[in-house]
């Protein structure tokens, strides 16, 4: 594990194993509750930098999942499965000698985090949602056509360039244009999530993180991680989130035994935009 300090609050990490060069960011001194942070789907480990700061006591590392931010890209000709993240978040705690953590998650990385914490109970400590619970299900009598909808996506990938923008301004306004956030939220994301090339600036995350899953879990399937989770749960859902489907969310929060729900002001990347509100709620979780 290679530590890089780049600025007086985060330190850059890279992390390496078997199969896998991963970067994250880590803040505090190490000593305090240990804190995995998982970003949402095409996010980064920028994600985390208005409400890192906020937890002091921590000892924080947020993640660049596998094909974002400077994390390495999965090898040729492989996909980015949704369960294959489970592995990535153990093998960075285990890289960190972490036995026993805290995750926190945003959209994808909150459901990876539940999946995770379903699956193996005995590494999580406590789980903290934002905007996230559980995976994204679908019906099995929809597998046939999603296989197949993944697999034309991947054969067409070749026959393609990723765009290339001619300034940052305009990758900003791109992502800006696709989400409900602030204009410093967005620039944080889109700042580690670009790289600077000879004609003009790209995005760093790899286009295959925009296939179509070739399987997705059922709604029964992920009811049964949410009902292993043995971890106290704290869910942080935004007024105006993703979460329009009353009945759907309350069907998830009924399979998790030690759940606490709070609901703040803000739009799906309300940890970015409004962190102060998210923190005094997690520091009053865990105590801190």
């Amino acid at each position: 594990m290679i530590e890089d300090e780049k600025d007086s609050n985060a330190v850059e990490l890279e992390i390496n194993s078997a199969h896998v060069r991963y970067a994250a960011k880590r803040w505090g001194n190490g000593n305090g509750p240990k804190i995995l942070a998982l970003h949402g789907w095409l996010d980064n480990a920028a994600s985390f930098d208005h409400l890192a700061p906020l937890i002091p006591e921590a000892d924080l590392v947020a993640l660049d999942f596998p094909g974002h931010g400077y994390s390495a890209h999965r090898p040729r000709g492989i996909r980015y499965h949704y369960l294959d993240y489970v592995s990535d978040v153990i093998n960075v705690a285990d890289a960190l000698n972490w036995d026993r953590f805290i995750v926190l998650g945003h959209s994808l990385g909150a459901g990876i985090a539940s999946i995770t914490s379903g699956a193996l109970p005995d590494r999580i400590e406590r789980l903290i949602l934002i905007e996230g619970l559980g995976a994204m299900s679908r019906e099995p009598g929809e597998a046939p056509k999603f296989l197949a909808k993944s697999i034309t996506q991947m054969r067409n990938l070749t026959k393609k360039a990723p765009p290339v923008y001619q300034h940052m301004d305009d990758m900003i306004a791109a992502r800006a244009s696709v989400g409900d956030m602030k204009q410093s939220s967005v620039e944080v994301l889109v700042n580690r999530g670009t790289v600077q090339l000879e004609d003009g600036v790209a995005w760093r995350s790899d286009p295959r993180l925009r296939v179509t899953s070739p399987s997705y879990l059922t709604d029964e399937q992920v009811l049964a991680y949410l009902g292993a989770i043995q971890a106290p749960v704290l869910l942080i859902l935004a007024e105006n989130g993703i979460f329009t489907d009353k009945s759907y969310l309350k069907r998830r929060c009924d399979k998790i035994r030690k759940l606490k729900q709070v609901t703040l002001p803000g739009s799906h990347h309300l940890h970015l935009d409004d962190p102060v509100p998210i923190s005094k709620s997690i520091r009053h979780f865990l105590d801190l």
